[in-house]
């Protein structure tokens, strides 16, 4: 034992060689730690978190924990979710706050405080504060990543869907009203995920809450704007949106008008017009023709699809990807929301559908189970195997 542990009381240096410490890394001061009177505070919890969640919160001073009574609890940032999980830790952890150094008594290297109550703690540390014991913890929480929760979004925006301006009678009007905040409060996702789901959802705001519009509303208000085109001569890349928006009044107020059309299209760099988006026209002319059949043959899935599109708008099974699923002779809708969150589940019913898949044709219906490309390549390992097939990789099932 060296000199320096000599500085330690007797039952200090037995406890110091017991634990193994190494004595030259610490100072010859010990400290008699006061017991709280409201020990142990039981509204106390531990989170153990990185340094990228730190930052988070100097930079907007919150994390946020989401979710219903019925689910698991999730933090959530601006672009990141985590699933919270309680773990035991091996070694007893204090909570402590500091006290006034006036209280102390320093006599031979040795800090002593009044001692509230009978228990007593001794602690040591470089740190020569003065702390009070508030409460003692075997388990914290830690973080796990995992993938937003989105779904409920749509079941929420569903149950009151806009067909237009004499669509809000009084069944409607007694329909739950969603705003954004509402989703922000009850979604386990970060804020990123919700807003960019809300745009893949086609979400518009009237009076202050989330709609979604009918799908046979939009397949009626995408059939005017193109007959308006053809009346008024205007070019499918050059359409004044104030003019349209005021065409568009009796079928919908101007301000989801609006909406609808930047939706469809691309503004222009003035803001005034838009340049009508030839696949978002293409693909819901696609999925009007499929959505209420089990399957249709290829072949006349095309013919019929040419049809409905524009001629200047090209059309391209690859503008289905995450829609559809197609074979040489048969093509098929699939709702990815309606997929199992589970992902065998979800690998079981894909090849339920089809035996042999490319990894192009699988990603859109994966990627949204994982959290990272190695998740990803984990989950393709466990569930499939590949196969050589006319010199292309595919996918199937690894036990049949």
């Amino acid at each position: 034992m060296t000199d320096e542990i000599t500085h330690f009381p007797e039952n200090v240096q037995k406890l110091l060689a017991d634990a193994r410490l190494p004595t030259e890394q610490l100072k010859p001061v010990y400290y008699e730690l006061t017991i709280g009177e409201h020990f142990p505070d039981d509204s106390i919890r531990l989170m153990e978190v990185n340094s990228a969640l730190i930052e988070e919160l100097d930079k907007n001073q919150k994390l946020v924990i989401r979710g219903t009574h019925d689910d698991f609890a999730t933090l959530c940032t601006s672009d990141q979710i985590f699933e919270m999980k309680t773990a035991e830790t091996s070694n007893t952890l204090l909570l402590a706050s500091p006290l006034d150094s006036s209280l102390s008594n320093k006599e031979n290297g040795c800090v002593s405080l009044k001692v509230i109550q009978t228990e007593r703690v001794l602690f040591w540390n470089r740190d020569e504060r003065i702390l009070q014991v508030n409460s003692i913890l075997h388990a914290k929480y830690e973080l796990t990543p995992c993938v937003p929760k989105l779904r409920r979004i749509r079941q929420l925006l569903e149950e009151n869907p806009y067909r237009g301006r004499f669509d809000d009678d009084d069944e409607n009007s007694l329909a739950r009203k969603i705003t954004v905040n509402d989703l922000k409060n009850e979604v386990q996702a970060s804020d990123q995920a919700i807003d960019a789901y809300l745009k893949k959802l086609n979400a518009i705001t009237v009076d202050g809450h989330l709609r979604l519009l009918d799908f046979d509303f939009r397949t009626k208000l995408i059939e005017y704007i193109l007959s308006l085109i053809s009346i008024h001569d205007w070019s499918k890349d050059d359409i004044p949106i104030d003019k349209c928006a005021s065409e568009m009044k009796e079928m919908c107020p101007k301000s989801v008008a609006k909406q609808f059309l930047e939706q469809i299209g691309t503004i222009s760099t003035e803001g005034n017009s838009i340049a009508l988006n030839a696949i978002t026209i293409s693909i819901h002319y696609a999925l009007d023709l499929l959505r209420n059949l089990e399957k249709m043959k290829l072949s006349e899935f095309m013919t019929c699809w040419r049809e409905c599109v524009p001629s200047e708008f090209s059309i391209d099974l690859e503008q289905l990807k995450g829609y559809v699923i197609h074979s040489e002779d048969t093509i098929a809708y699939i709702d990815m929301d309606t997929l199992s969150e589970k992902p065998d589940e979800r690998l079981k019913s894909l090849f339920t559908r089809k035996n042999l898949w490319t990894l192009a044709e699988l990603e859109p219906f994966l990627t949204s189970l994982t959290t990272s490309s190695a998740e990803f390549n984990s989950l393709l390992t466990m569930h499939t195997r590949s196969i050589i097939k006319d010199g292309q990789k595919h996918y199937v099932p690894k036990y049949s």
